[in-house]
């Protein structure tokens, strides 16, 4: 038997809904009569799907659905809740966001004077300076701790879960579902990716991927209403 090709993280990986790539051409025998094959990409067209991954698994082939993907996701990390207020005061050209609900996102922080900012311990900073790059931080004993970009989302929509989550709203398109931009930590970004388009307007969601978007959102605290 033909083995799995190197660093693959399964025989079978599905990229898109029903579209697989095939890592084991050894899978290949399983796969006849189910969809279209061409070269190492797989598209099951017949309505036998729960049955076929059924069948590739009690040989021994490793498949990764989305839902699998989604599930493999890393925990959020454990949020303490926010502490005491704090004032900061604004460099020239400095602007100060925290990650909060409603929507899930970076909003500015109040101002109680005009070079201050009103803080909280335990916020989640992003700060920039003029037009230069973002920089994020954990607000804490009246100074702000360096963050990477991914660490400060994971840390945002944590603080988010822990006060009960937060609501999207999906609008009908005709395409399928509108869901907006929100910022998503990089490995949930690239799976969402898998299932749907970015478009300027949000993510474009096929109304059949609407389960895996709800999914995916609710392990960053997220609760998907369709209207």
């Amino acid at each position: 038997m033909s083995k799995r090709r190197p660093g693959a993280p399964a025989d079978l990986e599905e990229v898109r809904p029903d579209l697989f790539v095939v890592h084991n051409p050894a899978a290949g025998s399983v796969l006849r009569g189910e969809g279209l094959r061409e070269g190492d990409r797989f598209r099951l067209t017949t309505w036998r799907r729960e049955g076929l991954i059924a069948r590739l698994r009690d040989r021994g082939f490793g498949v990764l659905t989305l839902t699998d993907q989604i599930a493999a996701l890393p925990q959020l990390p454990v949020a303490p809740p926010p502490g005491e207020p704090f004032t900061r005061q604004l460099a020239p050209g400095e602007r100060i966001s925290y990650f909060a609900a409603d929507p899930p996102g970076w909003h500015p922080a109040p101002n109680p004077a005009p070079d201050r900012v009103g803080l909280r311990e335990g916020w989640i900073i992003r700060r920039r300076k003029g037009r230069g790059p973002a920089d994020y931080y954990r607000a804490g004993h009246g100074m702000l701790t360096p963050l990477d970009e991914t660490t400060a989302l994971r840390l945002g929509y944590a603080l988010i879960e822990r006060e009960g989550g937060a609501s999207l709203i999906a609008n009908r398109t005709g395409a399928g579902w509108l869901l907006p931009d929100v910022p998503l930590p990089p490995e949930h970004r690239r799976l969402f990716g898998r299932f749907a388009t970015h478009t300027r307007d949000g993510w474009l969601i096929p109304a059949a991927a609407l389960p895996l978007a709800t999914a995916l959102l609710t392990r960053l605290g997220l609760h998907l209403r369709a209207d």
